[in-house]
């Protein structure tokens, strides 16, 4: 053959495996059928993310590049539930009522249809084992054995579906790393739940069994990264074992958590992740400010452009924030204890103390006697005490409620409340002030325990 032909059709055959592999797509299309109570779908995952409102027909469609099989997390409203979406397998999820004919808040029934929908049902239906808050009771020997006990439990649970060996094996690791998520907490939680919370931070020394096992789960792997569970565990794992004082020195946070991070991974992928990610949460801990020291860290192993971009526009969030631009969120729905949809434009006219909370926090939970106190100060005065919840579960929520009769508003965000997006919160409880037209007056306010407090709202126009 002529070499310039040889090569012309070589070419040629390497166009078409590109093309090919750039070809490589998803598609998911979402029914929502007789479902109202909202409109928003999200799909989140490492490869994409992407949000969309669905129209007239109740249906939205997502199609992107994708490489290989990924979980995804499918937000609709305050419902999470799990995806695993493959490319050149189309996918279609349908919401349905359940047994009572209607529908759940944060974890809706759900019908797929596709090659992969045994996989799918399997996600959305399983039944394995998880330690409970009460089991950070227990000493680090007896925990790390339950622990155990769960893990081969689990996998026996997931083996005997017998579903696609890819999906299996991922599935494994993601059982693993969900089950050993709390591990990472238990340094601390161990003396919470035990009543010590004054000493938490000092005590949490005292479990060295337990941080040497934590350790034993940070494999420095690019694949096993591609991993949503395993990610969680190294975030959550390196914030532990960065833990030295009481002191919240940002600049000296993020140092310490990259030496801990550089001692244990190599990867580029993966320092460039985590980097970036301490860098969010440097930018978000600190109320947009100079970046000083953590700059050189940040330099030094990110490189991508759309992390650059992105860190650039939370400091541009933060400008608005602090120029006071920021208004409430005019499409955000948040749900009272009857599941009645509510707006926070709806409660416009008087002044907002919002406080951000969760019923797993120990700190929120500190403030409630406190907040109570607020409340029967400014009884009658011009002003709402609007308490949004970032549970998960609304059995929890619910229960904490009415258990303690908390008053004011009482209303469930879920994890992704907009709220917490907005004002970029990421650690709670968390206290905003609003003026009567909804404008932002303070994203960081005192705690109800601060005497500043009600000094800031007696001084109040018109309150």
């Amino acid at each position: 053959m002529n070499k310039h032909v040889f090569i012309g059709v070589l070419l040629a055959l390497m166009t078409v495996m590109r093309v090919t592999a750039q070809e490589k797509r998803a598609s998911l299309t979402v029914e929502l059928g007789d479902y109202k109570l909202a409109k928003n779908v999200a799909l989140t995952g490492n490869a994409y993310r992407g949000d969309q409102v669905c129209d007239d027909s109740r249906t939205v469609k997502f199609e992107f590049p994708l490489e290989d099989g990924e979980f995804f997390t499918l937000t609709i409203g305050l419902s999470r539930n799990k995806l695993y979406v493959e490319p050149e397998k189309p996918l279609t999820v349908k919401v349905l009522k359940n047994a009572e004919g209607g529908f759940s808040l944060t974890h809706l029934d759900l019908q797929f249809v596709g090659k992969n929908a045994s996989e799918n049902e399997y996600l959305n239906k399983r039944d394995l084992k998880w330690l409970e808050d009460s089991d950070f009771l227990l000493d680090e020997k007896a925990y790390l054995k339950k622990l155990q006990q769960y893990e081969r439990q689990n996998e026996k649970a997931i083996r005997r579906f017998r579903l696609n060996k890819n999906f299996e094996r991922k599935e494994l690791i993601r059982a693993r790393y969900q089950l050993y998520e709390p591990l990472t907490r238990y340094p601390m939680q161990h003396f919470w739940q035990g009543g010590n919370q004054t000493f938490a931070l000092w005590m949490q020394d005292e479990t060295p069994v337990v941080k040497e096992y934590i350790t034993r789960y940070l494999v420095d792997d690019a694949e096993l990264w591609k991993n949503d569970a395993y990610q969680k565990y190294v975030k959550s794992a390196i914030s532990i074992l960065a833990l030295a004082d009481l002191k919240v020195d940002w600049e000296k946070i993020v140092q310490k958590r990259t030496e801990v991070l550089e001692k244990y991974f190599k990867t580029p992928v993966i320092l460039e992740d985590m980097v970036q990610y301490m860098a969010t949460i440097y930018v978000e801990g600190t109320q947009g400010a100079p970046m000083k020291s953590v700059q050189e860290i940040y330099d030094r192993h990110v490189k991508r452009a759309d992390y650059k971009e992105e860190l650039k526009k939370m400091y541009a969030v933060y400008d608005k924030l602090q120029s006071g631009e920021q208004m409430l969120s005019s499409n955000a729905a948040y749900y009272d204890l009857e599941g009645k949809a509510v707006s926070l434009e709806d409660l416009k006219g008087k002044y907002l103390y919002i406080d951000v909370w969760a019923t797993w926090c120990g700190p929120c939970r500190q403030e409630i006697p406190h907040l109570k106190k607020l409340e029967a100060q400014f009884q009658g005065k011009n002003i709402h005490f609007v308490s949004i919840s970032l549970d998960s579960r609304r059995k929890d929520w619910a229960a904490m409620v009415e258990k303690e009769q908390l008053g004011g508003i009482q209303l469930l965000g879920g994890p992704e409340a907009q709220i917490a997006i907005d004002y970029k919160i990421t650690g709670i409880p968390r206290f905003l002030l609003f003026d009567r037209d909804g404008k932002l007056i303070n994203n960081n306010m005192p705690r109800p325990s601060d005497a500043q407090t009600a000094k800031i709202l007696e001084q109040l126009e018109g309150i």
